[in-house]
């Protein structure tokens, strides 16, 4: 036998393809009689074939390395090649290697993988998941990467391990967070392929179930028959884990629930009354290894056992709508009648709650169940201290809620349409009441007239009048004026009830007695209580930068909004948001003007705000004004100790402007022995017994783009009940 030099050629050569010429490898090859392929001892091996005509060896079947050296472990084919001569027969060995190339492509042997994670594994740490591996058959190397479906990285969520295609969490997951997270795995090589990765989170039983609402409400208003409720309650786990089971633990006659669907159900025939009035429903799930439970409330509230009905003398009533002529203001407008239509007969035990669009307007007797103006109504002054609108009408909607004092599950409602008419003259004659407001920062000794043409004792000054003040803040003067003699503080008061009359000593038979009560209102200018119900703050302070921000809310049709100056700042009626008309207020420091919400129904509930804009740039802190005179006043009275004034010098001091917008806040630590109002700089004693207070008196001004301040040292020292002498340290 003869070995000739190996060749090498490549897999998957076209059928008929020449591997090589023989006469370059078989030497006198023509010269001989006859030469052929000796037969392979295997058909796999029976690949080639001799072409005679070119002396050429030629593929006769696929060669096919991935079968040939992967499978079979055949990578060189030795090729037996027969030469006949004359005498002899000679054999030639032709080694051939098959080389590999790359036809075939990268390969998963699965479409996708489905691993399941048990949610809020505490071992989650120790635990990985083999992922599926790729193959070629060319027997390339091969790398690997994993993506979330929008081939972001599973940074936070998962760790690949590339080296041994494991996948390991990298935190506790929450199924009721996420339940599926989806992630492709992407073999590289010469070409890529890729599988989907679909990991479950696994549900555990770890959600007790949730009520809908912390208390739900069952409203009964039907006392002859049946009344269902279904009680919403859910459980975020799945299956076995959020199927749930309800039950009463605290049976009530003529209740009952459905164990499987929560449905509650009232039947009036088995009710019974009693003081319960919420039912309790545990509800369970069926998860395994434990069970969770959670209770829910039901309030029951029956609404159609009282049945509420008013009577007055001074109305028309017609079903809802109650029209009112008030006549004097002493007496019942009515008188609600409630009846217990199960008991049949009157409640004698009823609480009743009043809510009205003017909520302080009315009072109720809780005895007789009378129905009252209530005079110390802020909305009520408004209306009775305005003389200038003698006749006028008050629009409302009034809510009367009836409950059981004993049975708070008896509840009833009713709602009504309420006109009531003022004549204020007639009121001012009948009910000889006298109504007056005051501003708390009325000075000392400061004269209010009481004349009024329309009533005997107010138009006539030779009268000689009494004052009869508990109080002895006023006093009365020849000239009908009330005199204040104390300092007003409506943290500390703020009504008072004063009666005038003619003095006993002078009064005659032939003159009708004068006798008034005198209802004073005592107001805070820079309390939001006299601009209700249309404004919501006493005054506005805007910047041009945030002043195309500001509005307020909307008014009812019979409302409108106006500016004190359309021509300079135009409002919107409806939000009264403005425009600055006039580009000549830009160039001020600063530019005040009033908002006005004109009521056409109730006039005397129309109000007005001031608004103050700053246009320039805040330079200067505020700068106190130091008057060292000593004081005589009655301390110990009206607690009241001193009033201390600051001004903006980037603003022109005016006695007047504070009128309108404060210029100043003023500020002392609440643990002082003082306190002080914010705007007026008025300061009254905590504790009368202190006769030294050392504070520090923090001033602050408005402006932009930002707000100033100075904060000053000050010493009370009180010397006596009437003296007091003030210490100004820097």
């Amino acid at each position: 036998m003869n070995l000739l030099h190996e060749i090498s050629i490549q897999e998957e050569l076209p059928l008929g393809s020449v591997v090589t010429s023989l006469t370059d490898k078989i030497p006198n090859l023509d010269q001989s009689i006859e030469y052929d392929l000796v037969t392979p001892s295997s058909n796999d091996l029976d690949l080639f074939s001799i072409d005679h005509k070119q002396h050429a060896l030629i593929t006769k079947h696929r060669l096919d390395y991935e079968y040939l050296c992967l499978k079979k472990k055949i990578c060189t084919i030795s090729v037996s090649i027969a030469v006949s001569n004359e005498n002899t027969i000679d054999v030639y060995i032709l080694p051939i290697r098959i080389l590999n190339i790359n036809d075939n492509f990268i390969q998963f042997h699965v479409n996708r993988t489905v691993i399941e994670i048990d949610e809020n594994d505490e071992n989650w740490s120790k635990k990985s998941y083999l992922l599926p591996e790729a193959y070629d058959e060319d027997g390339d190397s091969i790398t690997y990467s994993i993506y979330l479906q929008n081939w972001i990285k599973p940074d936070g969520l998962f760790d690949f391990d590339e080296t041994n295609l494991l996948l390991k969490p990298m935190k506790k997951f929450d199924r009721e967070e996420q339940n599926i997270y989806l992630l492709r795995l992407i073999a590289h090589n010469q070409n890529d392929a890729s599988t989907d990765i679909i990991i479950l989170i696994r549900d555990v039983n770890d959600n007790a179930p949730k009520c809908e609402h912390n208390q739900t409400v069952f409203l009964i208003s039907n006392l002859s028959g049946l009344t269902f409720l279904s009680l919403n309650a859910t459980d975020l786990d799945e299956g076995d884990n959020a199927k749930l089971e309800y039950r009463l633990t605290n049976p009530s006659p003529g209740f009952s629930i459905d164990r499987y669907n929560g449905q509650i159900k009232f039947d009036s025939k088995r009710w019974m009354r009693s003081n319960e009035s919420i039912l309790i429903v545990n509800v369970t799930d069926h998860g395994k290894p434990l069970s969770l439970s959670t209770r829910c409330f039901v309030e029951i509230q029956f609404t159609s056992i009282y049945h509420i009905d008013f009577h007055s003398n001074i109305s028309i009533i017609n079903q809802t709508t109650i029209h009112f002529n008030v006549k004097n203001l002493h007496h019942s407008l009515g008188q609600f009648r409630i009846y217990d239509k199960q008991q049949m007969k009157l409640c004698s035990n009823c609480f009743i709650s009043l809510n009205s669009t003017y909520e302080d307007i009315f009072k109720l007797n809780s005895s007789t169940y009378d129905l009252y103006l209530n005079l110390n109504s802020m909305y009520l002054m408004r209306i009775l201290t305005n003389y200038s609108n003698r006749k006028e009408n008050l629009s409302l909607n009034f809510q009367i809620q009836i409950s059981s004092s004993f049975n708070p599950s008896i509840i009833s409602m009713k709602n009504y349409s309420i006109v009531i008419f003022f004549n204020k003259v007639h009121l001012l004659i009948h009910s000889n009441m006298f109504f007056l407001k005051i501003d708390q920062n009325t000075p000392l000794y400061e004269r209010i007239p009481l004349y009024n043409r329309y009533h005997h004792c107010l138009n006539n000054q030779s009268t000689e009048l009494v004052l009869f003040d508990p109080t002895q803040t006023f006093q009365l003067d020849d000239n009908l004026n009330l005199v204040l003699m104390k300092y007003l503080n409506v943290k500390q008061r703020k009504f008072y009830q004063l009666i005038l009359q003619q003095n006993p000593n002078n009064s005659t038979n032939d003159i009708k007695p004068c006798s008034i009560q005198l209802n004073l209102y005592i107001l805070d200018s820079y309390s939001s209580t006299h601009v209700l119900p249309y404004f919501s703050h006493p005054f506005y302070i805007l910047t041009s930068k945030n002043m195309s921000e500001f509005s307020l809310r909307a008014l009812p049709s019979h409302v409108r909004y106006v500016s004190s100056v359309p021509d300079l700042i135009s409002i919107d009626s409806f939000n009264a948001s403005f425009t600055v008309r006039s580009l000549a207020l830009y160039s001020s420091y600063y530019y005040d003007f009033q908002i006005q919400a004109i009521d056409s129904q109730t006039p005397s509930l129309s109000s007005s705000i001031p608004i103050r804009i700053f246009f320039g740039i805040n330079k200067y802190p505020p700068y106190l004004l130091i008057n060292s005179t000593r004081l005589s006043i009655e301390i110990f009275s009206s607690r009241f100790l001193y009033q201390v004034k600051a001004y903006d010098p980037d603003i022109i001091f005016n006695e007047e402007m504070n009128v309108l917008v404060p210029s100043i806040e003023y500020e002392v630590d609440p643990s002082t022995n003082i306190e002080i109002e914010r705007f007026t700089g008025r300061i009254f004693l905590k504790n009368l017994n202190k006769t030294k207070i050392n504070f520090t008196l923090i001033m602050t001004d408005f402006g932009q783009p930002n707000r100033l301040i100075t904060k000053q040292s000050l010493v009370f020292d009180i010397q006596s009940r009437e003296n007091l002498s003030v210490s100004f340290l820097f």
